[in-house]
């Protein structure tokens, strides 16, 4: 039972890197098709492209991150909760 538990909590870790990418490969194509069609709509020189795909790359690694630091904060509030204080703990405090 306990090796079911723990593989469970190593699913929502691979959960969050296919998260990362998923999100990072959705920025990227949201900003080559913008670019795509802006470029074709306009000059037609692929500038509009390059551009739009970077656009895409920078925000798609920037909300990745984002989500990253955010599911770790909510692992590091788990772990100090199931954990509570240590009976053990000797505070300096108190002599």
């Amino acid at each position: 039972m306990m090796v079911m538990i723990r593989g469970f909590k190593d699913f929502g870790k691979y959960n969050m890197v296919v998260n990362f990418i998923a999100t990072l490969l959705a920025n990227i194509a949201v900003g080559a098709l913008i670019g795509y069609y802006l470029d074709k709509w306009t000059f037609n020189n692929r500038v509009l492209l390059v551009v739009f795909l970077l656009l895409g790359i920078f925000s798609g690694f920037y909300n990745g991150f984002r989500m990253l630091l955010k599911e770790v904060e909510r692992y590091d509030r788990m772990d100090k909760t199931n954990k509570g204080p240590n009976k053990n703990d000797i505070d300096i405090g108190d002599k």
